[in-house]
This record gives C-alpha cells, sequence and structure tokens, in this order.
C-alpha cells in the first residue's frame, strides 16, 4: 500500500473530493456544493476555499479547507472536514488541519473559527488539538448530518493567527454573564477605542428548524416586535458587540432570550454575540466546561421560559 499523502487540491481531486463526502454523510451534508465537483472547483480557482486533500493509492480520502466569505480577508473558516470512514481514528483530520494553519500566515489570515458539531465529541476534540479557543453556543443551528431528524447544535471557536489580535470592547459585563466574559477578555484582550456605529441593517432569515436574526443594536420597539414573534418559532440572534452591550442584554432577556457566547463577526474585527430562544430539549455532555454551562443554563431558561408561556396562556 502506498503512503498516505497530505497535499494541497488540484483540480483533478475534485470528482474523488465529492465522492468522499457521500461516502462520509450520505447526501446529508449541510453545504450542497460539496456534492458538485465543479463548484469544488470554482471555489478553489477564486479562492473562496484553500481545500487540502488526503490521499491514499491515488483515492482521495480526506479533505478539510479554509473557506472565506470574502476571498482574501484576514477571516476564514476551518470546515469541510471529511475522512474516509475505514479510515476515522487515523488522525488524518488533525493532520489536514495542522497543514492548513501552517498556510495561514502566507495566505495573509489573521483569524480563524471552527464550528464544532455537537452530536459527537470528535470535531470538538479535534479544535482543541487544532489550538482553537470555545467562544459561543449556536443551539439547533443546522441540520444533522448523522441524524436527519434532529438539529444540530454547534459550538464556535476562535483562534488567532500569531501577532494578530481581535480585543472585545471593554464593557462592564452583566452580572449572570460575569463567569463567562472575564476570561474571554483576559484571552482576547480589552479595547478602549470606542468601536464605529454599527450599521448593520436588520435581517430576519427563515432558515431550516430556526429564525435567524442579526441586528447591531436592540432598542426597546425592536425588543417589544421579538417578543411577540410566535411561541413556538426557534430564533437565534447574532448581536453587534458594542458599549451598550448591557441594554441591549437586558431588553433581551426581558423578550425570553438567553445568551449563549460570541462569535467573531463577519465583516471586520468586531465580534457578536449570540442569543436564543425556544431551544430544543436535549442533553449533551460537552467537552469544554464553559460550553456545557452555557447549554444547561439554555435548557432550564427555555423549560422556565415555555412554562410562563402556559401560565400566562390560561
Amino acid at each position: 500500500m502506498s503512503a498516505l499523502v497530505i497535499r494541497p487540491f488540484r483540480p483533478a481531486d475534485a470528482v474523488g473530493t465529492s465522492e468522499l463526502f457521500r461516502r462520509v454523510y450520505g447526501y446529508h451534508y449541510v453545504s450542497p456544493d460539496v456534492y458538485l465537483p465543479h463548484m469544488i472547483c470554482q471555489h478553489n480557482l477564486h479562492q473562496r476555499w484553500h481545500s487540502m486533500v488526503a490521499v491514499l493509492d491515488e483515492r482521495v480520502v480526506g479533505h478539510a479547507a479554509l473557506c472565506q466569505a470574502v476571498p482574501r480577508h484576514e477571516d476564514a473558516e476551518l470546515a469541510l472536514m471529511a475522512v474516509d470512514p475505514t479510515l476515522q481514528g487515523s488522525q488524518i483530520a488533525t493532520r489536514l488541519g495542522r497543514q492548513l494553519l501552517e498556510r495561514c500566515q502566507d495566505l495573509g489570515l489573521a483569524r480563524l473559527s471552527i464550528k464544532q458539531v455537537t452530536s459527537h465529541p470528535y470535531s470538538q476534540r479535534l479544535a482543541q488539538r487544532l489550538g482553537f479557543h470555545d467562544t459561543g453556543l449556536m443551539p439547533d443551528h443546522v441540520p444533522s448530518p448523522f441524524d436527519v431528524a434532529l438539529a444540530e447544535t454547534v459550538v464556535v471557536g476562535c483562534q488567532m493567527i500569531q501577532g494578530h489580535r481581535r480585543p472585545l470592547p471593554s464593557i462592564r459585563w452583566p452580572a449572570t454573564c460575569q463567569w463567562f466574559m472575564a476570561p474571554m477578555a483576559s484571552r482576547f484582550g480589552v479595547t478602549l477605542d470606542d468601536a464605529p456605529c454599527s450599521v448593520q441593517p436588520l435581517q430576519l432569515r427563515q432558515l431550516p428548524g430556526r429564525v435567524d436574526v442579526v441586528a447591531g443594536h436592540i432598542g426597546r420597539h425592536l425588543a417589544r416586535q421579538l417578543q411577540q414573534l410566535p411561541a413556538h418559532w426557534s430564533i437565534s440572534v447574532r448581536l453587534s458587540l458594542r458599549r451598550q452591550f448591557n441594554d441591549d442584554y437586558r431588553r433581551l432577556m426581558a423578550a425570553g432570550f438567553i445568551f449563549t457566547g460570541l462569535m467573531p463577526g463577519e465583516a471586520d474585527i468586531s465580534w457578536q454575540a449570540l442569543f436564543h430562544r425556544g431551544a430544543l430539549a436535549r442533553r449533551l455532555d460537552l467537552i469544554s466546561a464553559p460550553m456545557q454551562r452555557l447549554h444547561e443554563q439554555l435548557q432550564a431558561h427555555t423549560e422556565n421560559w415555555r412554562g410562563s408561556i402556559t401560565s400566562s396562556a390560561a
């Protein structure tokens, strides 16, 4: 048998890469692009993906990529990981990830993120091995590739490339999330510079299993309108993190939401605060103690909130 080779993606690998995703996930992977070799080539050609493959006996048996929403931007996500079922447990995903991390400086990247599925612990262990720090929980975020009837909760991880920073704004955090935010500020740093006023327009999207809200800030009227949305909706909010966070936090909590951490902003070096209302009842055993605590708080809050809704309706 030939030795396993880890190398950058070539156009000739596209068909084998697509076949790999079908072997691993069937047709349940969250990104349909992986099922079209043409799209795999196109993303790499236009530098939206920087793919790495593992090849054994001329067969693609592993894939991972640095994905950029905006080519040549300083942020990327380590994603699109797949390893042939017959070779899982042989550290191929770790080797692919480390090779991609070594390319970050040459690609001009300053910051990386990763989204870890929580239906099994492997991706969480992988993120820890590769040096990511968990920053937030995204409940019921995507359809699970392992159980099509279940939405997958995701843990967000973040990593700074050497010499770069992504500081948090200087905020006196609410007492109920101080336990989480103080270590975050210690790890990523704090800036006293005034962030520019957010011009993030309000976005509202219906996605599988949930409604996704993106906002620059939460005023009283918007908070009241969010509170009046149907109680059976599962609603996720990504909120620009700013100095007035305490006001936004208080209004969202009063509207039935609960804080679930942070994630990197998409367009600059900012951060977004995560909130959720109406999570599925489920047990998760997460590797990260802070993520486990956020999940348990979410579950308790959701049960109490649903109980209060039922009582008021009666």
